[in-house]
């Protein structure tokens, strides 16, 4: 067995990238289409991990990372250790695999994977997640990823471990109303209230602009949120301290008062905008669209992961047969097949519950 450890990876765009060593020609093709790295319009690494034909990405965050790459004779033991884990084949045409980036960072070129002869190979991604970094409090050690790679004959991917569900919960809309600012300070307040104590100047110690043009706590807004806190009866917020009130007012903060100083914390159940702004209705509109977006985006590509991976392309298993597979729900499952159908993801061939679609030429 073979180890790569890589102790301290930041990757690009909150993705972890695998892919053949480049420094000599592929040796061996595969005869499956759509296992380029961009032959799909899906998201690349679905809700935990998708490989293909040279390329394997993982859903990861931003931040610092701990990563293993093994190689291994046989499948490896099983063990409960991890919070995320599915298996995947992985068509290796050179034999060797290097840890990189999304824009193919050559950091550890020196270090490649050896697998063995090229061809077809079953990887087991694993992730063991931590807390997030909290910035002016703690460092977090980072979330541990690893990659166990062996020789073996197609089988389709399967999700063995979920740390939170397939489809993800509805967004509530605020983020469309409210703009960066408020999901920055809706930060600030869950990193403070880590430590206990998220009053006003722990939410200002823990804020950090999420963008170049956001500016300090003290700055002003560029938002014009005066028609919102009109409707919830607070004065129009002009920084970002001027937010909290608006956010309690909302319900997606809670408030408590005691000995003279007020502490905050997330709301466990906010409320969807809708449910509490007169929205116009293009914009209730637009925030269902991207409610829908966000909920089913990453499971859409898991679903097109086992249809390229699956004999002729194609899944004949009906949702309730896939559940245990992908440790979702049958409706679930029949909610993406429609999501990805809508979006040209997917489509229903006669005589099967779905195929994956090639990424339309631009």
């Amino acid at each position: 067995m073979q180890i790569i450890a890589v102790e301290d990876h930041w990757p690009e765009y909150g993705t972890i990238v695998v892919r053949d060593t480049w420094d000599e020609e592929p040796v061996a093709e595969t005869d499956l289409p759509l296992l380029g790295e961009y032959d799909l319009d899906a998201q690349p690494s679905g809700t935990i991990a998708k490989a293909g034909d040279g390329w394997l990405q993982t859903s990861s965050r931003d931040g610092r990372h701990r990563v293993r790459l093994e190689a291994h004779h046989a499948p490896p033991p099983l063990d409960d250790r991890w919070d995320d884990v599915v298996e995947t084949p992985y068509h290796a045409g050179t034999g060797a695999v290097v840890l990189t980036s999304v824009m193919s960072s050559d950091l550890y070129t020196d270090t490649p994977l050896e697998l063995g002869a090229p061809g077809l190979y079953r990887v087991r991604v694993s992730c063991r997640r931590t807390p997030p970094e909290l910035p002016g409090f703690e460092a977090s050690e980072g979330d541990l990823w690893r990659m166990q790679f062996w020789p073996a004959t197609l089988e389709p991917p399967r999700w063995l471990a979920r740390s939170r569900p397939a489809v993800r919960p509805a967004s509530t809309g605020w983020r469309r109303c409210l703009g960066l600012p408020g999901q920055e300070v809706l930060y600030a307040v869950q990193l403070a209230s880590a430590t206990g104590e998220a009053t006003e100047d722990r939410v200002a110690a823990a804020y950090q602009p999420w963008s170049s043009g956001s500016g300090g706590w003290g700055s002003p807004l560029s938002e014009d949120l005066s028609d919102f806190a009109a409707q919830l009866g607070v004065p129009a917020p002009t920084t970002r301290l001027d937010l909290l009130p608006l956010l309690v007012a909302a319900g997606l903060l809670i408030a408590e008062t005691a000995g003279g100083l007020t502490r905050f914390r997330l709301a466990p159940e906010p409320p969807r905008a809708e449910e509490v702004l007169d929205l116009p209705a293009d914009q209730a509109a637009m925030i269902r669209r991207q409610d829908d977006h966000k909920r089913h985006t990453c499971f859409a590509a898991d679903l097109a992961a086992l249809a390229v991976w699956s004999p002729g392309g194609v899944v004949t298993a009906t949702p309730e047969e896939l559940a245990g597979r992908f440790l979702a729900t049958a409706e679930e499952i029949r909610e993406t097949i429609r999501y990805g159908v809508e979006r040209g993801l997917l489509s229903v061939p006669a005589d099967a519950t779905f195929t994956a679609e090639p990424r339309p030429p631009l």
